[in-house]
């Protein structure tokens, strides 16, 4: 049944894109279906790959279905063109979750590199540090420190430059930021240990380094309460995740609302290349506060000319 399906899916793709492109100079001569992922090949001897076929990013079903089940609807978007999800609501919840780091079918962890911490989680100036930064030299290897699927391979403009997203089965996702050479791709399966690519300083970066964050569903935890970067090993086998743990939400919000609480309303003319994670960051707010300024979502294409409000 489930190789009828796959053919069934295959005569789509390539139905539907020998429709949109009739009377153009490129059309697709193949769809080939590896697992659940698709690549289509054109006639210009150019190829494309298709989203990963009925998968939904969830890696950690039992862990979902209590999100979605105690605290109403929990997204986590399995998505190559946005960073992280903002559409979460912390405050729904009201108790601890338990979450195993490692477990028998996943059951390895590698040092994502042997640096040394030069910058920890926490407050930095008027902005919060949502990750820890690793001493890297242009050129060292940046390794995987969970088994996973390779979310976000690519340039990000909101400062992260180059960068490498991991979701995991444990339910969390790892960021590999500021890298000179990405050496993965989006939907790329890997295991812990393996080469994600080279360290470096691309982005918003003053010098080579690793920036490594750890995400549960969008928000951004202390990366040094699971690992132990000096002993380069866990913490715990064990992670309680509850609302204390990510102390930015309150924090930063303050932050923002002191530093606009006596400013005029102020927007920004949509540039080439800009982003809302960009502005955010520009205008030292977040990216919730704008979105909520605009009343749009942070998947929303940004249009060269169009103004956004951004206080």
């Amino acid at each position: 049944m489930k190789f009828i399906f796959f053919q069934y899916i295959i005569l789509i793709h390539f139905l539907f894109f020998n429709y949109l492109l009739i009377g153009q100079s490129r059309f697709v001569i193949d769809t080939v279906v590896v697992k659940s992922d698709s690549v289509v090949i054109y006639s210009d001897k150019t190829w494309s790959k298709i989203q990963m076929i009925g998968f939904d990013g969830v890696l950690s079903k039992e862990l979902h279905e209590t999100l979605n089940n105690k605290y109403g609807k929990w997204i986590d978007p399995w998505v190559d063109n946005d960073v992280y999800t903002i559409e979460n609501d912390l405050n729904k919840l009201i108790d601890t979750l338990w979450l195993c780091v490692v477990d028998e079918d996943h059951p390895k962890f590698h040092m994502p590199n042997g640096g040394k911490i030069n910058s920890k989680y926490g407050v930095r100036g008027k902005r919060y540090h949502k990750g820890i930064d690793l001493g890297f030299n242009n050129g060292d290897s940046l390794k995987c420190a969970f088994d996973g699927i390779v979310r976000y391979a690519r340039y990000n403009e909101g400062g992260y430059g180059n960068l490498v997203v991991v979701r995991h089965y444990n339910g969390l996702e790892t960021y590999y930021a500021h890298l000179s050479k990405i050496s993965v791709y989006a939907n790329q399966k890997v295991k812990a240990g393996d080469f994600l690519g080279f360290g470096g300083s691309t982005g918003r970066s003053t010098g080579p380094h690793l920036h490594f964050e750890l995400r549960f569903y969008g928000f951004a935890l202390d990366p040094a309460t699971v690992i132990d970067f000096n002993k380069g090993e866990l913490v715990s086998e064990n992670l309680f995740i509850h609302k204390g743990v990510f102390p930015y939400i309150n924090t930063y919000t303050h932050v923002a609302q002191s530093n606009n609480a006596n400013s005029s309303k102020k927007y920004h003319t949509i540039k080439s290349g800009d982003t809302l994670y960009g502005l955010a960051l520009k205008y030292k707010t977040s990216l919730n506060k704008i979105c909520r300024l605009n009343k749009i979502k942070p998947q929303k294409v940004l249009q060269v000319g169009e103004k956004i409000r951004v206080s």
